[in-house]
């Protein structure tokens, strides 16, 4: 009788414990997540070419992700399915609104959320259909390769400087393009002066230095305008740095006049610029004498 009586104490225990674990499991699935914000940047992908964007967050839960992005606005989400894979990985996909500034105010768009959060990498793709022919963000948490970080196009004022003259051909509106690789690793160079010819550089490097700035180095050439028509080639330098959407750097030419080196974004172009403009002004004047 005592041996009966045990067995069914055992058998309602062991019952207790397998009831308490199945009523577990119904409340949540099975899935363990605490609500995470992550510091994050993206390749975005649209209908008429790529960027990159630095500085973005998301913060995701099993119900909502929300996203900020300085360049593309503000997203919320609700969360339609959140499971955890054999890995412990987890995905999560949701659909909602990002709310973009632009020229005519701001508006809302719809857009989709769908991320895989592993242990190691947190990925996120948002899907805005009606933006600009289709426009994805990638979304990778962490922070940006420096390759991506400068990668895009900057405007500044040029002259030039070499052994025979001093602060020459002072141009505004100068363009500098600046092309990151597929692996992220090193970036390409292209600079067109209507005076100085078609600079090209490749594999260049970039090295994340204080602050938000980064710089740029490495070799290539110019195609630069022959005084007998046609061009010559010259091997050339590159030192730069970019902070923010501003670059300061010098083009460097040692084959040309004595070593010949182009200055973009100096600090003191404008000086040198309005100096030039005077002197233009003084000499047309005399000439009209």
């Amino acid at each position: 009788m005592k041996k009966i009586l045990f067995s069914m104490a055992a058998a309602l225990m062991l019952m207790s414990v397998f009831t308490s674990c199945s009523n577990d499991d119904d409340k949540d699935g099975g899935i363990q997540f605490n609500e995470q914000t992550y510091n994050a940047w993206s390749k975005v992908v649209f209908g008429y070419g790529s960027m990159f964007d630095a500085g973005e967050t998301l913060k995701v839960s099993q119900s909502q992700v929300s996203f900020h992005s300085d360049q593309w606005g503000d997203g919320a989400f609700t969360v339609s399915e959140f499971k955890q894979n054999e890995d412990g990985s987890y995905n999560v996909v949701g659909t909602g609104k990002v709310t973009i500034a632009g020229h005519g105010g701001t508006k809302d768009y719809d857009a989709t959320v769908n991320g895989v959060i592993g242990k190691t990498a947190q990925t996120f793709t948002i899907t805005l259909p009606t933006v600009m022919g289709g426009t994805v963000l990638n979304v990778t948490v962490g922070e940006i390769p420096a390759a991506a970080a400068v990668d895009g196009s900057y405007t500044g004022g040029t002259y030039a400087n070499s052994k025979y003259f001093k602060n020459y051909q002072p141009t505004k509106d100068e363009k500098v393009t600046v092309k990151a690789n597929e692996a992220l690793n090193a970036v390409a160079l292209s600079y067109t002066s209507a005076t100085w010819g078609e600079f090209s550089f490749e594999n260049m490097t970039v090295a994340k230095g204080e602050g938000d700035a980064y710089t740029i180095t490495g070799e290539g050439k110019t195609l630069m305008p022959s005084m007998k028509g046609g061009t010559s080639e010259y091997a050339a330098t590159f030192e730069g740095t970019v902070n923010g959407k501003t670059l300061v750097a010098t083009f460097a030419v040692p084959g040309v006049m004595g070593g010949t080196t182009v200055y973009f974004n100096a600090a003191d172009f404008d000086d040198v610029f309005e100096a030039a403009n005077a002197e233009k002004e003084e000499t047309e004047g005399e000439g009209t004498k």
